[in-house]
């Protein structure tokens, strides 16, 4: 299952953040501008304290700690899909193209100027932790993850029915159980192949059909189908991988599955992901740290995101993959 990490996709390789070119100059002011919290201050000691309370793992103090971890202390807080993430940090003199992993505290770290003391707000902390682990782990060798074969079947399973879940809402694929699951083993894999990025289309199609409990030949039929939706009369058209992007990937699907286009389109699917998981999960139908955080936000209980929600679409697996993430953490941090 061999990745080359320099074709992950970053941020600006999804279709929705180029739809807004204000967020590149977002996150550049955020690192070179935004205040810094002084991990060396003796007052932080109340901060790690209190992460270690919590017992979850001793790996989030490692993250918490590192000098690769930026703890951002912004006068206006990020929006909630930029909590965290992965950026050459233009500040270091030393080393200026290196790849650090920044954490908006606000509100999450906060310094009580009249008691001269470190206020946190634990569980959503290690929430950011978790998220800024696995968003390192992704930037700098994802390799350690997609070798876990139980980590992204989870993760599969969790994408795969949060994402059915939208389109049966604009739909009603449900009606049909056939239908339902042809949307199923298509979104694992657009997952495995789009977002994860696996490389492997008969590791990623056994997954899929294993997720979608369809057979191996109704599989090649979509895949025959999909393939066609991809091009014009024979000619490769420009948008010709069905898995580039969220925009690609769902008219993709419309065609396979004979969906009504006044029902689905790529805003639609969008505007219900976003009412249906909240807006700081959007960016997880194109990129793989910000769809994990989306689920480990909802396992550990810091209500980040639609966290009821979520935990009814993806049930016990978004227990599993929160565990399989932690145990990650633990091996490799």
């Amino acid at each position: 299952m061999a990745i080359d990490q320099k074709t992950l996709k970053s941020y600006s390789d999804s279709y929705l953040y180029k739809k807004f070119p204000l967020y590149s100059k977002l996150l550049t002011d955020a690192v070179m501008k935004d205040p810094v919290i002084d991990k060396s201050d003796p007052l932080f000691k109340d901060v790690v304290y209190e992460v270690k309370r919590t017992k979850v793992s001793d790996s989030l103090i490692r993250i918490l700690n590192s000098q690769n971890t930026i703890l951002l202390d912004p006068e206006k807080p990020l929006p909630r899909t930029f909590k965290v993430f992965c950026a050459k940090d233009f500040k270091d003199k030393k080393n200026p193209t290196k790849l650090k992993t920044f954490i908006d505290c606000s509100f999450v770290i906060t310094r009580d100027a009249k008691y001269n003391t470190y206020e946190t707000e634990e569980i959503k902390l290690i929430s950011y932790l978790i998220n800024a682990g696995m968003t390192t782990i992704y930037h700098k060798a994802f390799s350690l993850a997609t070798r876990r074969s139980v980590l992204i079947m989870d993760a599969c399973k969790c994408f795969s029915k949060m994402f059915t879940f939208v389109v049966d809402y604009l739909t009603k694929v449900s009606i049909q159980e056939s239908a339902k699951a042809k949307v199923m083993y298509l979104a694992a894999m657009y997952f495995l192949e789009g977002i994860v990025q696996l490389n492997d289309k008969k590791k990623s199609r056994d997954i899929a059909i294993k997720i979608a409990e369809i057979s191996n030949q109704e599989a090649s039929i979509l895949d025959i189908l999909l393939d066609k939706a991809s091009s014009v009369k024979g000619m490769p058209r420009k948008d010709s991988d069905p898995f580039e992007n969220i925009k690609v990937f769902v008219n993709a699907l419309r065609d396979v599955v004979h969906l009504n286009p006044k029902s689905i389109s790529t805003d639609l699917v969008v505007e219900r992901w976003m009412k249906q998981y909240g807006p700081g999960t959007v960016l997880g139908l194109e990129y793989f740290p910000n769809f994990s955080a989306a689920i480990t936000d909802a396992y550990t209980g810091g209500y980040i995101n639609q966290q009821r929600s979520i935990e009814k679409v993806c049930g016990a697996d978004m227990v599993s993959y929160g565990k399989d993430v932690i145990s990650l953490l633990e091996a490799v941090v």
